[in-house]
């Protein structure tokens, strides 16, 4: 079996570096990066555990689903004239006829499928919380 080479005289610096220096330095890189990923995460990438609509915590059993892309979403669903109700999440919205049934998801061009995802149960629910 081949054996690995390591020069150490490439890595002779450490030898001068106190062992709780270095770990000191670690933990502040790795709060740093921490800090800094917490400032630039996106409010539309929600990866928290969504459960699927129980059955008879539906109020709309298999609707129709269609889905609409405007630019004013959060504000699009309560112009809509032909609903029995309609909720709001984030950056866009849903509303339902529970005559027909029938849900329109109403998102802007940029989404994600977390998005989506709590849009459709806010339609299967009829807005009505878990």
């Amino acid at each position: 079996m081949p054996r690995l080479g390591i020069d150490c005289k490439r890595f002779a610096f450490l030898k001068a570096i106190p062992l709780g220096l270095i770990g000191l330095l670690g933990a502040l890189v790795l709060s740093w990066s921490g800090h800094l990923m917490a400032q630039t995460t996106d409010p539309l990438l929600d990866f928290s555990p969504v459960m699927p609509p129980q059955g008879e915590k539906n109020k709309l059993p298999q609707p129709v689903v269609s889905w609409l892309v405007r630019p004013d979403a959060a504000q699009y669903c309560e112009q809509v004239k032909d609903q029995d109700g309609f909720g709001v999440w984030q950056e866009g919205c849903a509303y339902w006829s529970k005559s027909k049934p029938s849900c329109t998801i109403v998102t802007t061009g940029k989404t994600t499928h977390s998005q989506m995802g709590h849009l459709f149960i806010l339609c299967m629910r009829a807005g009505e919380d878990t």
